[in-house]
């Protein structure tokens, strides 16, 4: 009898073993080798994306105001960038809707598509954590969003060689390497922000007029000969042997077309920006007569100026270096030059 009873209880618990194992949830198991990492449907959906990063911790303790988070909440400390469509356009709802670069963000929203699962690098908590893929631990994290509404959530954590790093999504426990470096998925806006919003002002210039007072007033003139091709740059206000130096003036139609704006301040001017008592004035025109008025000032604090241009409501932040160069290359001394004017290379217009 007491054989029975001891067979019963190693029978039971052989079954019970072997149920356990029919119903443990296998991480993997809705995981297939080589299919997208962040599904098709959402990557077509999606319009609207917050990028965001961690704080590098400190040496010997933890991120300032750190703390451990559950799915789906806020972490403090974290950098972070919106891009949202509206209207057919991206636009960074955190830079007063100034548009977003639309072929950098397209560039993107296909990387993140073209993520593949390959092999499982891990699949513990303890990994997510060593990985740096957790919801309160990460290099980078990407919400996809549409309506409003999550889609997919993108953790991206070490890199683990060149141009990779280890990434899972909200719905995987599994981490996988993936081709996608975490300085791709910047969080400062100035990467985001449209390349073409000063192009577009000094794009085809046919006339720039640099300087406010007539003491330091240059009237710049795109010279062009008889079959209509530019050739110079001249200023009808001189005379004699005082004429435009046109390599100076090229160089600084070449500045004001590669301006890079780091951030958008707002769209009121505050006093501090001193817009009343601006370090340049600019007026350019194309050869549509097109005039846009741009206003160069450096901030009572602050390592930058703020530029105020006419065909736009912003007020843009350019880097002290930026702005102090353009100051530079405007100025008269550079621009206007005595004697006879430097030959032209044959076969140069």
């Amino acid at each position: 009898m007491r054989i029975v009873t001891a067979l019963s209880v190693l029978l039971a618990l052989q079954l019970g073993g072997a149920l356990l194992l029919a119903t443990r949830h296998d991480p993997l198991a809705s995981a297939k080798f080589d299919t997208p990492l962040v599904p098709a449907t959402v990557m077509q959906g999606t319009d609207d994306l917050i990028i965001e990063s961690k704080p590098a911790k400190p040496v010997g303790g933890a991120a300032t105001g750190a703390a451990d988070a559950t799915a789906g909440s806020a972490v403090p400390d974290v950098a972070r960038v919106e891009i949202l469509k509206k209207d057919g356009k991206w636009i960074l709802p955190g830079q007063f809707d100034a548009p977003a670069d639309a072929q950098r963000v397209s560039a993107l929203l296909e990387r993140l598509g073209a993520l593949k699962r390959g092999l499982p690098v891990a699949t513990s908590d303890a990994s997510l954590r060593r990985f740096k893929v957790t919801d309160s631990d990460f290099e980078r994290r990407v919400e996809l969003k549409a309506g409003g509404s999550i889609l997919d959530t993108l953790y991206v954590g070490t890199s683990t060689g060149l141009r990779k790093s280890d990434a899972r999504t909200g719905a995987d426990h599994a981490i996988y390497a993936v081709d996608l470096p975490a300085y791709e998925l910047p969080t400062d806006p100035g990467s985001w922000l449209s390349a073409d919003l000063l192009r577009d002002d000094a794009e085809g210039l046919a006339e720039l007029d640099v300087g406010a007072s007539p003491t330091d007033r240059v009237q710049l003139r795109k010279q062009k000969d008889a079959g209509g091709q530019s050739t110079a740059w001249t200023d009808p206000a001189l005379s004699g042997n005082v004429h435009v130096d046109n390599a100076h003036a090229q160089a600084l139609v070449t500045q004001l077309s590669q301006l890079h704006v780091d951030k958008i301040l707002g769209v009121e001017a505050r006093p501090e920006w001193q817009q009343d008592r601006p370090a340049l004035v600019l007026e350019l025109k194309d050869d549509k007569s097109r005039s846009v008025d741009w206003s160069l000032s450096k901030p009572l604090s602050g390592d930058y100026y703020v530029l105020k241009s006419s065909a736009h409501p912003w007020f843009f932040s350019v880097s002290a270096s930026q702005g102090k160069a353009v100051i530079d290359a405007a100025g008269r001394d550079q621009l206007v030059a005595s004697g006879k004017p430097a030959a032209k290379p044959a076969g140069k217009s």
